[in-house]
């Protein structure tokens, strides 16, 4: 039944406005292709088609071509109803190529991602409006601004794609830090096309990197805390020549913190209940530790790593807030 559905004869809804917008924002995620396409795919065909019905089930053992063939029906036709902009295909092209250099596909895949969808019509849509994902920012600059090549767009507004490489690390505290020191230092991760991913804690890294390492033809930046040998252990057995791993020298990633730093964050956040100097961090403690026991003695509440970092990154103001490893990392990452 499945191979016999006549695309001239299929009914359906016309995709409302704002699941268009979502579908092209989900379209355009940093994540393997195969996986947002379907899924996508996936929910518009269940939402709109009514005739044939498919259950999900059925949709995921359509074939390909038939998948494709179904979607660019609804999508396009529903735009029509929105939209007099017709199908950038020179916008269409550069997603493309931007896929094709940055993710490995098989034959499948990339018959997948060659879809032609009416993306500017569904970007005409939101055009005049403020705040909008930025990804979605990125391709409406692209379609205003065809001849700009896709880097330099990248770099004067700062929209993170496409991206160049992946620095994966182990939790919140470098996902919030990492981009603020950077900036400070002169490279901007947004700018350079740095994508950060953390990993939800040193026992997830190893199993992350194998899954990246198979679908990102780019290089991976791996940054690890001290105490992460056995992980280290068994990535680097893995590791591609393109990529880097990185034990922190000494503790974790709170323990390279400049203490000139910590000592402001504090007094800024707690003026009016106590006041710190940096001798009350000089302990030969986990940073963490240290802080903890600071906030418990000083009744501050409960330290939160994540808090924490946040109230830093506030206060990040000169290059000395810079330690020497931090600068190490940044200039690894840089060059890779």
């Amino acid at each position: 039944m499945l191979k016999e559905i006549d695309i001239n004869k299929i009914e359906f809804l016309p995709v409302s406005k704002k699941d268009l917008v979502l579908s092209l924002d989900r379209l355009t995620r940093f994540k393997y292709p195969e996986t947002r396409y379907l899924r996508v795919f996936s929910d518009l065909l269940c939402k709109y088609l009514k005739a044939p019905k498919l259950s999900k089930n059925e949709i995921s053992l359509l074939d390909t071509v038939l998948l494709k063939k179904l979607v660019e029906k609804i999508w396009n036709e529903s735009v029509k109803k929105y939209s007099q902009s017709s199908e950038n295909k020179a916008l269409s092209e550069l997603l493309k190529e931007e896929i094709y250099k940055t993710y490995y596909l098989s034959e499948d895949v990339s018959s997948l991602v060659n879809i032609s969808l009416n993306i500017s019509g569904v970007l005409s849509l939101i055009e005049a409006e403020q705040e909008i994902p930025l990804n979605l920012k990125r391709l409406l600059l692209l379609d205003k601004n065809p001849d700009i090549s896709l880097n330099k767009l990248r770099e004067k507004y700062s929209l993170s794609f496409p991206v160049e490489k992946v620095v994966l690390c182990e939790g919140i505290t470098e996902e919030i830090l990492l981009p603020e020191f950077a900036r400070l230092y002169g490279y901007d991760f947004d700018k350079n096309g740095i994508r950060l991913i953390g990993a939800g804690g040193k026992n997830q890294v190893a199993k992350m990197y194998v899954e990246l390492k198979q679908e990102l033809k780019i290089p991976v930046f791996i940054l690890l805390d001290a105490d992460a040998v056995e992980t280290s252990v068994c990535i680097k057995p893995v590791l591609r020549e393109c990529d880097c791993l990185y034990l922190i020298k000494h503790g974790e990633f709170e323990d390279i913190f400049s203490l000139n730093l910590i000592k402001r964050t504090i007094n800024n956040k707690f003026k009016n209940i106590c006041e710190c100097c940096v001798g009350d961090f000089k302990c030969d403690l986990p940073m963490t530790k240290i802080l903890a026991d600071f906030y418990r003695v000083h009744e501050l509440g409960d330290f939160q790593k994540a808090e924490f970092a946040k109230e830093l990154a506030f206060n990040l103001k000169y290059k000395t807030d810079l330690t020497e490893e931090i600068c190490q990392i940044i200039d690894i990452i840089k060059a890779l």
